[in-house]
Formats: structure tokens, C-alpha cells, sequence
């Protein structure tokens, strides 16, 4: 078999990220005449123009098949490392709006001072790079480089701060990343052994006729390739690295990971699962519902306990996680799409209110935010509509909409024990997010609330709200993604 023919189309948006990525590079390290600010917003303009190009060619493209490092098969149709389908433009356009936001949030005069811009530009690129090419991938090897590219930068911008608590995040999350990828690796092996393959639609073909001790092979290599997934998404019992991650990395980088890096990783697992690895009568399909049960499960309950207000959401994303994992294990790439989309508009928000306030009350305690309705009005407002999107509650009705399909995908498929689950954590995390919405009314002991909130940060949480207000009145919008 030999290379036959790319549409260069289908890698134009990963490939304008690259050439960003080393543009925003070249322009910090050599344009030192400029002024920090100016510098500054130039990168930032710089970077926003590339991820709204390729928002814009995933809107005009959406609808098209362009396939990528194609090479023609002994069986069945051509083999494609990378594929631009609409599956393929709905995830992009999730990835590159969560970067957009985080480009936003990290504005001039938001970014904590002593995180370089060049190089933090630079990263998020990359990571993005990474992000794209792992939903479009359609082989294992692209797969697996294209995680390590997400990865590897995201780490890195960790511990950009340089203090201990950012490198001590960094160190566990690179140390984890390495296990996974060993995982990974181990897993993709073998089921190239088995299919003598690394292309998903081959394995898929090929795994119905093997003999019963190459499938019980098979089954225990793709559980090692779902492992190594659940390490980078932080699906329960893979979740350790996160909570210290998240409190160690400035606030805008652990937006970053909570909304590109785990979408990424989400976006890269429903690849695998609905294209190659787990068909519908899979056992493989029933070990990721039990991933999901547990994943939400613990989340949800560990989120209870926190007083901070980093890592009550950086436990509750791994709720969330759950909720995502469960039409994900029936194979409604649908749901899991539309969920995606609203998880990532309301965490840039609550992520943004998060800033603001830690910007001024550095401790990041639930407490802090007592007097918040009263004092900041608006900024109360907006919180609170993000956590209950999150929640599924009235008026947040992109969330319930969103679980309301996850629940119609996993009843479905018959699996009412999972639904089960799902409706006892629904009421966990209403307890999680109302816990956090009680404390805005309560008054401060002791200083009165305030902050000062910049132009950039008003913009950012306010687009997020009505983005997540039209969601809520156009659902549509959100699973119209995936088709």
C-alpha cells in the first residue's frame, strides 16, 4: 500500500495553528523594541486571528468530506490518517471556541504578570494544533502523537509561573501523561498485532472475524487504549493528577485544561470508541458506562466537600466527565457533542468569574465570594447562571437540555442502571453548585465585597452568558454540531 492522495484542505486549520504558533514565538523573542502591552496585544490579536480562521473554515467547510494521507486498501474502501467530516468541524468548532475564550481571558492586564506571552501563546497554540489533528484523526498512530502534542504543551504552560505549586501540578500531570501514554502505547501494540492494522475502520472490520482467543486479545489491548484516555480526561480512578493541577496552574491555564485539553481528550476517546475499537456489541462499550457511573459518582461527591472555589470545579469537571462518558459509551456522538458544547461555554464563564475575583482575593475560598449579589450585581448574575447550566436547572436550560439527552441516549440503549446513576448524581450536583450560589447572598464577615473587573473580563463573561442564554433558548444549535 502506498500514499495516494491528501485533500490539503482537510489539515488547513491545523496547519495555520502551527505556522501561528511559531509566528507568535518569533514576534515575542525578537520584537524587543516594542512595549510589553504592545507586544502583548499584538500576540493576542495574532493568536485570536488564527482561531477565528479556522472558525470560519470549519463553518463554510462543515458539510464537506475531505480526507487526508489516504492510501488505497486491500479490503474495503481507502485507509485515512486524518478526516474532515461533519463529526470532524462540530468538534473543531467546540475546541477552537474554548481557545478563543481562553485567548480572551488572558487579555492584557487579566494574565497574571509573571506568565511570559510568547510562550504562553505559543503553547496554547501548539496544544490546539494537537486538539484538532486528535478529532480528525482516523489512526491509532495519529491518534497517540496528536494526544502527546495536546499534552506535552499543556503541561508545560502548568508551570509557566515557576513556583512550586505550579511545577509540583506540572510534574504530576507529565508524570501521569507518561504512564498513560505507556498504557496506550502497550494497548495500540497489540491490536496492531491482532488486526495488522493501526487504521480504525480496518480494526473495526477486522475485529468481528477473529477467533475467540485474538478477540479475548483484542478486548484486553483496546481496554489499555480506554485507559490511557481516561488517564488524560481524568476519569475516575485516573483522576489524582487533576485537583492539584488545576490549584497550581494560573487560573487562565486551568481554563485551558478544563475546557481544550479535556475536550480534546474526550473528543479523541469518541473517536476511538464509535470508529474503531468498541462496535455497538462490544463488552468494551459496558466497561466505558461503568467508567462513567464511577467517574460522576466521584466527582460529584468529592465536589461536596471543597472550599475552594478551583477545586470545587475542578472536581465537578470530573462530574462532568461522567455525564459525558455515559452517551459516549452508547455512541451518540450527538449528545456528546451538544454536551460538550454547553460544558465548554459555561466553564470559560465560571473560569472568568473565577479570575476576576482571585485577582483581588487571592485565598480562592467560597467564602470569598459572600456579598458578591449585593457588590457586583452582574458579575453575581453571570456566576450563577454558569452553575446552574452546569446544574441543569431553570433558567440554565442548555444544561438540562444536554442531560436530558444523555439520559434519552442511555435509556435507549437499555441501560437503566446507568440512568440510575445519573439521576442520583443530578441531585448531588444540585447540592454541589447551590452550595456555591449560596454563599453570593450571604454577607461578608468581614470586609464588604468588591473588585474591580476590566473591560476584557465584562466582555469575556458577558459573551459567555448570552452565548449560553441562546443555547438555552436554541438547543438546536448545540447537537446540530455533530451532523
Amino acid at each position: 500500500m502506498t500514499l495516494t492522495w491528501t485533500d490539503w484542505q482537510a489539515i488547513a486549520v491545523p496547519l495555520v495553528l502551527a505556522i501561528g504558533a511559531v509566528a507568535v514565538l518569533l514576534i515575542d523573542s525578537f520584537w524587543k523594541s516594542a512595549s510589553a502591552e504592545l507586544r502583548h496585544t499584538v500576540v493576542t490579536l495574532l493568536t485570536s486571528a488564527v482561531i477565528l480562521f479556522g472558525l470560519v473554515f470549519v463553518w463554510a467547510q462543515r458539510d464537506d468530506f475531505k480526507p487526508a494521507f489516504c492510501q488505497s486498501a486491500v479490503e474495503g474502501p481507502a485507509q485515512c490518517s486524518l478526516v474532515f467530516e461533519p463529526l470532524t468541524a462540530g468538534l473543531w468548532a467546540v475546541l477552537l471556541i474554548g481557545g478563543l475564550g481562553v485567548v480572551g481571558l488572558s487579555a492584557y492586564r487579566l494574565l497574571a504578570p509573571d506568565v511570559p506571552i510568547g510562550e504562553y501563546h505559543f503553547l496554547l497554540l501548539s496544544a490546539l494544533t494537537g486538539a484538532t489533528v486528535l478529532a480528525g484523526a482516523r489512526d491509532l498512530a495519529t491518534l497517540v502523537i496528536a494526544l502527546e502534542v495536546v499534552s506535552l504543551p499543556s503541561f508545560a504552560m502548568v508551570a509557566l509561573r515557576r513556583d512550586r505549586r505550579g511545577s509540583e501540578g506540572a510534574l504530576k500531570a507529565f508524570l501521569v501523561s507518561v504512564l498513560s501514554t505507556a498504557v496506550m502505547l502497550f494497548g495500540v501494540s497489540y491490536l496492531y498485532g491482532v488486526t495488522g492494522s493501526l487504521y480504525l475502520s480496518t480494526i473495526a472490520n477486522r475485529l468481528s472475524g477473529l477467533d475467540p482467543d485474538l478477540a479475548r486479545v483484542a478486548f484486553a489491548a483496546a481496554l489499555f487504549v480506554i485507559v490511557g484516555f481516561a488517564f488524560k480526561i481524568a476519569a475516575v480512578p485516573f483522576h489524582a493528577w487533576l485537583p492539584d493541577t488545576y490549584v497550581g496552574a494560573p487560573v487562565e491555564v486551568t481554563t485551558f485544561l478544563a475546557v481544550v485539553s479535556k475536550s480534546a481528550g474526550v473528543a479523541g476517546l469518541l473517536v476511538v470508541v464509535t470508529s474503531g475499537i468498541a462496535p455497538s456489541d462490544s463488552g468494551l462499550r459496558t466497561a466505558v458506562a461503568i467508567l462513567a457511573a464511577v467517574t460522576m459518582t466521584v466527582g460529584n461527591l468529592a465536589a461536596l466537600r471543597q472550599v475552594e472555589a478551583v477545586r470545587l470545579l475542578a472536581w465537578s469537571s470530573i462530574g462532568q466527565v461522567g455525564f459525558l462518558l455515559a452517551p459516549l459509551a452508547v455512541g451518540d456522538a450527538q449528545a456528546v457533542v451538544g454536551y460538550l458544547a454547553a460544558y465548554v461555554i459555561v466553564t470559560l464563564g465560571a473560569f472568568g468569574a473565577v479570575a476576576v475575583v482571585q485577582r483581588h482575593r487571592p485565598g480562592g475560598l467560597l467564602t470569598d465570594y459572600r456579598g458578591m449579589v449585593r457588590s457586583e450585581p452582574g458579575l453575581a448574575a453571570a456566576l450563577i447562571f454558569f452553575l446552574v447550566v452546569l446544574a441543569g436547572l431553570p433558567p440554565g436550560l442548555a444544561g438540562l437540555f444536554t442531560k436530558f439527552a444523555a439520559f434519552q441516549a442511555v435509556i435507549g440503549a437499555h441501560l437503566g442502571w446507568l440512568a440510575i446513576v445519573m439521576a442520583v448524581n443530578v441531585m448531588i450536583g444540585l447540592a454541589v453548585y447551590l452550595r456555591w450560589v449560596a454563599e453570593l447572598f450571604r454577607l461578608p464577615a468581614d470586609d464588604p465585597f468588591s473588585v474591580d473587573i476590566e473591560s476584557p473580563a465584562v466582555a469575556m463573561i458577558s459573551l459567555c452568558a448570552a452565548v449560553a442564554a441562546v443555547l438555552s433558548v436554541l438547543p438546536s444549535v448545540m447537537f446540530a454540531l455533530a451532523t
